[in-house]
């Protein structure tokens, strides 16, 4: 649809460099079928973990936009993650809200989580959520929710609210607040990968 796989986005590999340059190992990958992928994908890392150079027991996940579905889908499947940063996503119609189904439809990304609520997530598992504050109304109203039931539920989330943020603030909209976010997600995925 955009002319390229997420992979071979220059998004996506600054993000794994970034990453890597923190210390932790980032894999991106090929899918297409986003739900069974990620599994493969994991469950390869697991089996191969040590050649890898990978500690299968300290597994986070990093996902965006409609991404977030399908990372959801794999915490609620209880993969064993030991964390997840969600950056400005698409997450779960709660309260007979439909966006995410119509979004789903839409812009054509899984959604393995559709029917479920936060009560399915692990509640052990650290949750960072990145919001853009000049998003899209409705994908906010989705992620306001979320952040609403999540709270309720008392799900150990962070979540750092970029309010002059627009969608992919990370990529398109240079200043300290959205670098401090970046900071902020790295600071989280390395206390939660590495502790």
């Amino acid at each position: 649809m955009l002319g390229c796989k997420f992979k071979e986005m220059e998004s996506y590999i600054s993000w794994a460099k970034l990453v890597a340059a923190s210390g932790l190992i980032a894999v991106t990958y090929l899918n297409h079928d986003p739900e069974r992928d990620l599994d493969a994908l994991l469950q390869h890392i697991r089996e191969n973990a040590e050649e890898l150079g990978i500690d299968e027991r300290r597994i986070g996940v990093w996902s965006c936009f409609g991404n977030v579905p399908t990372a959801l889908g794999s915490l609620m499947q209880k993969q064993d993650l030991k964390c997840a940063a969600l950056c400005y996503g698409i997450t779960l119609d709660l309260d007979g809200s439909t966006g995410v189904t119509e979004s789903a439809k839409k812009f054509r990304f899984a959604n393995p989580s559709a029917g479920k609520s936060v009560r399915d997530l692990p509640p052990e598992v650290p949750l960072f959520i990145a919001r853009a504050g000049r998003d899209e109304p409705g994908l906010n109203q989705a992620l306001d929710r979320f952040i609403a039931h999540a709270l309720a539920a008392n799900l150990p989330i962070t979540v750092a609210n970029h309010p002059t943020g627009p969608h992919a603030f990370d990529l398109m909209h240079d200043s300290e607040t959205s670098r401090q976010i970046i900071r902020q997600i790295l600071t989280f995925l390395r206390f939660h990968l590495l502790a």
